[in-house]
């Protein structure tokens, strides 16, 4: 646990509305139909979240540095890109820590004051804590929870009755492949968490006083990465398990959906771990929500720095960083006043986003990975190299495929 940092808290980022949300209702639809569909989604994305982390380990630098030393239109390429990410990522994550927390406590209150209450909560707590409070809380609540979902979906297996179809026919139409995805632009999580592991590889360093290794970034990424493909796959399970071809639909509010999601676990493991599971849901969607209010604004205000600070010397990266913590509050509250209609549409279209921006970092953490930044000796194996190539072929070929959809 102790060589366990950056790469939890990546894990506690992606195991959040891409997981507790799509792959559930992924397998009460389709069954373990998209199975294949998350696992590709997550070995496509591996190289460039990957780079992410030891491209910090090696140098020293966050992968913003880098991307200044390509090109400084780079960087606002990157800015526009992650922004148009951060917008919706905000309130989707706290859309659902909302739901999952009026379920938990039984109260019925307007979703969008809620969802503002939590982020409003997770800026506080930022500003007065930063890195140390991200990792110390994430540590534990998101093992705790590993575990129930792991033993939830064993115990799920065991109500599949003889016979019992697993899947159904992809039927190719806009609707489903509009899922798909949707599913898959947040599978595991938006490429632009590539970038907060850059940062908190870098935070982990200053806090221990030392700088992370290759080794133990490699380490870190790679056991958190293996464990949100292993939850994500978990959650398919249950939504199969429980609800494919049960006739029961998913809930159109966060709040329903809460009630269904803590419903599976309790039908699976019994009615004991109702209080057990629902705090700890709500813990790993709050680790969830200080990780991506933490990671945008960090990344806003370090690019904005260097944009800026050739041009005045009163640039300061932390009051920028203040000063995006509380413009993405305000933002967050406009997506959901004006955008939230349907909380299943909202998260669809919020998740298929996170193919928008994909392409873009995939290619610049591919780019900065193998410049000059670093010996030969440190650029990763020729194997690495072209599976990262063929990531971004394929991340570069969906993204007109979705606009094609989303326009006609």
């Amino acid at each position: 646990m102790k060589k366990l940092g950056p790469g939890l808290l990546f894990a506690a980022t992606a195991v959040g509305v891409s997981h507790l949300v799509q792959s559930t209702r992924a397998g009460a639809e389709f069954g373990l139909t998209l199975s294949t569909l998350i696992i590709l989604a997550c070995v496509i994305k591996y190289p460039a979240f990957r780079f992410g982390a030891e491209y910090s380990a090696c140098t020293g630098e966050s992968v913003i540095a880098g991307y200044e030393r390509q090109g400084r239109w780079l960087l606002i390429l990157v800015f526009i890109a992650t922004i148009i990410e951060g917008v919706g990522v905000i309130p989707a994550v706290g859309l659902v820590s909302a739901g999952l927390g009026m379920n938990l406590l039984t109260i019925n209150i307007n979703v969008i004051l809620a969802t503002m209450a939590i982020v409003l909560a997770a800026s506080v707590i930022l500003l007065l804590g930063r890195y140390r409070v991200l990792e110390n809380i994430t540590r534990i609540f998101v093992v705790v929870f590993s575990v129930l979902t792991i033993v939830a979906a064993i115990a799920a297996t065991t109500q599949l009755a003889s016979g019992q179809p697993l899947s159904t026919p992809f039927a190719i139409n806009e609707q489903n492949l509009f899922f798909a995805v949707s599913v898959a632009g947040w599978m595991p999580v938006g490429l632009s968490c590539s970038i907060f592991l850059s940062v908190w590889v870098i935070a982990r360093g200053h806090l221990h006083g030392r700088p992370v290794t290759p080794e133990e970034a490699r380490f870190d990424f790679n056991v958190s990465y293996a464990a949100t493909l292993v939850l994500a796959l978990c959650f398919l399970m249950m939504g199969t398990a429980l609800l494919f071809g049960s006739g029961i639909e998913i809930a159109g509010s966060s709040n329903g959906f809460a009630a269904q999601l803590i419903g599976l676990f309790t039908q699976s493991i019994g009615q004991w771990a109702q209080l057990v599971v629902g705090v700890a849901a709500l813990a790993v969607m709050l680790s969830t929500v200080l990780a991506v209010v933490d990671g945008f604004p960090r990344t806003y205000a370090n690019i904005t720095y260097r944009l800026m600070k050739k041009n005045s010397s009163s640039w300061d990266e932390g009051r920028l960083y203040r000063g995006f913590l509380g413009l993405q509050a305000v933002t967050t509250f406009m997506v959901l006043v004006f955008l939230l209609r349907s909380f299943g549409t909202f998260i669809d279209f919020i998740t298929a986003l996170g193919f928008l921006s994909a392409p873009i970092i995939a290619f610049l953490n591919h780019r900065i990975m193998f410049s000059s930044d670093l010996s030969v000796t440190q650029q990763p194996a020729t194997w690495l190299r072209h599976w990262s190539i063929a990531g971004i072929i394929v991340l570069t070929a969906v993204f007109p495929i979705y606009l094609y959809f989303r326009i006609t």
